[in-house]
């Protein structure tokens, strides 16, 4: 198993991306401190996942930096350390640039930018001592320009983006950080986008994205996975981006 003894706290990992990498790195050996603000949706994801005890609950909004502080101690207190540290939770909340409100623009910072730095930043002493690793689950929306109601949205995956890159240097040869940045992935929300707009989203995706479908979150996780391994021991500093070709395609856009 590549995540034996690896004791790995997944922000936002009650659904989604997050619920998947939970599963997966559980699945290769990892203790999973599995997060969320709701302790009732927290409990819900461990019955789902098997529970047992390499799976213990931790609840936090990071939006809170008290909160943020709480979780990285509640992590190391039941896990008996931390090996590494996915800042996975995050919101998409939507707005045009010309109806962007200050309560928007700092909740959709301080939930995606700003406690991802903190959290890493909390969570130093513990990643130190066994030469551990970060990941930022950042979008391919911090990699080009739009779509426009996700302005500040991408923006602040930008950010996040070179957040992970800068850090990786100010933190090696001590700790690893990398960047995963995803492109249309198959979670909850995107399906019940889907269904509220009669499928046009997956239209939109089979159309944009080379490989001419949406991601699975499983094959999102599994990039988690593999950074998170002794496999990526060379790896920092690193954007993957996993989008079935969706920047390539706009970049280039192909003979179809």
């Amino acid at each position: 198993m590549r995540l034996a003894g690896k004791r790995i706290l997944v922000t936002g990992s009650t659904m989604g991306i997050g619920f998947a990498a939970a599963q997966l790195m559980r699945r290769e050996g990892a203790r999973v401190a599995v997060h969320g603000r709701d302790a009732a949706r927290v409990t819900a994801a461990i019955d789902q996942l098997g529970g047992g005890p390499d799976l213990v609950p931790v609840i936090g909004d990071i939006a809170d930096l008290a909160d943020c502080r709480r979780m990285i101690d509640d992590s190391v207190a039941a896990l008996g350390g931390l090996d590494c540290l996915v800042n996975n939770a995050g919101i998409g909340d939507l707005s045009y640039p010309e109806d962007v409100t200050e309560t928007h623009y700092r909740r959709v910072a301080n939930i995606n930018l700003r406690s991802a730095f903190f959290l890493t930043q909390y969570a130093l002493p513990e990643l130190r001592k066994g030469k551990g690793t970060v990941i930022f689950n950042a979008s391919v929306c911090g990699l080009f320009a739009g779509p426009t109601d996700s302005y500040i949205y991408a923006c602040v995956k930008s950010g996040m983006i070179n957040l992970g890159r800068t850090l990786a240097l100010e933190l090696a040869p001590d700790v690893r950080v990398n960047v995963l940045c995803p492109g249309y992935i198959d979670t909850p929300l995107i399906a019940s986008e889907n269904a509220a707009t009669h499928g046009q989203i997956y239209a939109f995706i089979e159309n944009a994205a080379a490989l001419k479908r949406i991601g699975t979150m499983e094959e999102c996780a599994s990039t988690m996975v593999y950074l998170a391994s002794a496999e990526a021991t060379y790896f920092t500093g690193s954007i993957l981006v996993n989008d079935g070709g969706l920047t390539a395609r706009r970049t280039w856009g192909g003979r179809n």
